[in-house]
């Protein structure tokens, strides 16, 4: 995996710009990455090219630089190549991005029966609103939740993922939708979709907060 790694390096990218304008989005307030041609984006853009040239079929995915970061927060790019590869083949994570996104949207219809069944008063709420899961749970499931989500939580969640599997995602999200309830029940279609935009990741810059809630999706059946 390390000599696929390099190799891949030295191969050209269909890509490499679409890349390129990625990694400038990626954590630009972070100190690690905050810098244009900075080790961290250095790091960051030979993960995301050496994805890209690795696996031919899905290739880079927008978004897929937030998880790369995750990762290289933790560990050397080599391993932080190879736990992306890893995450993504052997936990499935690539799969929603296959076949026109079919399987991600069976993972939306999936989330969308748990809260019929679980939060039956939001689930009819949304439905007046014609508010589906795909409007508000696209990143969550495309980026493991890493693109707009304070980093203390994605850390603890990328940890359950790797312990648990790629169902911890409904676990999180539920626990979301959950903790929400009462804000989401009082909001207009627009005011949903701003609150899950904007004051839905603002709540858990609070540690405390984020771990209550990671502490309420493991406990969700």
């Amino acid at each position: 995996m390390l000599h696929s790694f390099l190799s891949h390096n030295e191969q050209d990218s269909a890509q490499e710009s679409v890349i390129t304008r990625d990694i400038h989005r990626t954590f630009p307030a972070h100190d690690y990455f905050k810098d244009t041609g900075g080790d961290g984006q250095e790091s960051l853009y030979k993960i995301c090219k050496a994805y890209s040239v690795y696996d031919e079929d899905i290739g880079y995915c927008q978004g897929q630089s937030f998880l790369a970061a995750v990762l290289l927060l933790h560990m050397p790019e080599e391993q932080a190549f190879c736990v992306l590869v890893k995450i993504m083949y052997d936990y499935g994570l690539r799969d929603l991005y296959k076949n026109n996104f079919e399987d991600l949207h069976c993972k939306f219809y999936q989330l969308e029966r748990l809260m019929q069944e679980q939060l039956p008063d939001l689930h009819s709420h949304f439905c007046d609103l014609n508010l589906e899961a795909h409007m508000y749970a696209s990143q969550w499931f495309l980026t493991l939740f890493t693109a707009k989500f304070p980093l203390c939580m994605v850390f603890h969640i990328i940890d359950l993922l790797l312990c648990e599997g790629l169902n911890i995602i409904f676990h999180v999200a539920l626990a979301l939708l959950k903790t929400s309830k009462e804000d989401l029940l009082q909001a207009d279609f627009e005011g949903a979709l701003k609150f899950f935009r904007v004051q839905l990741p603002k709540r858990y810059r609070a540690e405390e907060n984020a771990r209550r809630l990671m502490e309420q999706a493991c406990n969700i059946k």
